[in-house]
């Protein structure tokens, strides 16, 4: 099996008190990944870190909640259009 396609998706979210809107929005659009496509071959996968249980806020690059694919930081719209593709509803 080949993964040189694989894509690694990385969300580092404040902790839970601090949490924001922002937040939840990257959070549930995470959890619409696909991990797997319909031959059951993985394309991406997703981890999800949260501060103060796996890494301080001293030791974040970037103001929290960001995002990575495959190391690099996204925007929301990009992440959205990288990983999950255009919004089907608007094609109606």
């Amino acid at each position: 099996m080949s993964r040189n396609y694989l894509k690694v998706c990385k969300l580092y979210l404040p902790r839970e008190d601090k949490r924001c809107v922002e937040s939840m929005r990257w959070e549930h659009m995470f959890l619409s990944i696909p991990l797997v496509d319909n031959k059951n071959i993985p394309i991406n996968e997703r981890r999800i870190y949260i501060e103060g249980l796996d890494f301080y806020e001293s030791e974040s690059k970037h103001p929290l909640p960001f995002a990575t694919i495959n190391g690099k930081k996204k925007t929301m719209e990009n992440f959205w259009e990288e990983i999950l593709g255009e919004k089907k509803h608007e094609d109606v």
